[in-house]
């Protein structure tokens, strides 16, 4: 099971990756198509800004359970840093299992505005306006395998070595 986990929460990742990289570099081709076509053949592209919109929901909300994996999201160390080993391991547990609930939360919450929007379509794409809210419960999703792989593989080891404040240096 907890193999499984891990396998999947790396699958994932490699999928997170390849989402936003592929949406990035989009927005970028696209956002200069627009400068190109506004500032030197003065012929504003319309849809430019919805799909810009769309484009950079599903890159935040995508990229973000690639922050968990990497266990690079924010955090306040000061903290963690002072916890012993055993007490850091259950306090991040407890910490990770209350994104977990908020994160399932988010899912819950973001269902009925995903299906009030999904009839409608936006004015200038032909992308219903569901697509720009479905990341949200995705990025989601993805968050809580991370975060349930971080649980089930996190040892009182990988604790951050408590750092000595300025006063303990000076003393010593």
């Amino acid at each position: 099971m907890k193999a499984a986990i891990h396998k999947l929460s790396k699958f994932l990742d490699t999928i997170s990756s390849i989402v936003c990289a592929t949406i990035l570099a989009g927005l970028c081709l696209i956002i200069v198509y627009s400068v190109i076509m506004r500032f030197i053949f003065n012929n504003p592209v319309t849809w430019q800004y919805e799909l810009t919109l769309v484009g950079l929901c599903w890159a935040i909300f995508i990229g973000m359970p690639m922050t968990f994996h990497k266990q690079e999201h924010l955090r306040l160390t000061f903290v963690t840093d002072k916890l012993s080993p055993k007490t850091w391991r259950v306090y991040m547990d407890v910490i990770d299992l209350i994104l977990i609930a908020f994160l399932i939360a988010g899912i819950v919450c973001s269902q009925s505005i995903i299906q009030t929007t999904w009839k409608t379509f936006y004015k200038t794409i032909a992308i219903r306006k569901g697509v720009y809210y479905l990341s949200f419960p995705i990025g989601c999703a993805f968050s809580i395998v991370h975060l349930v792989d971080l649980i089930l593989n996190r040892k009182p080891e990988d604790a951050p070595k408590a750092k000595k404040t300025e006063e303990e240096v000076v003393a010593a």
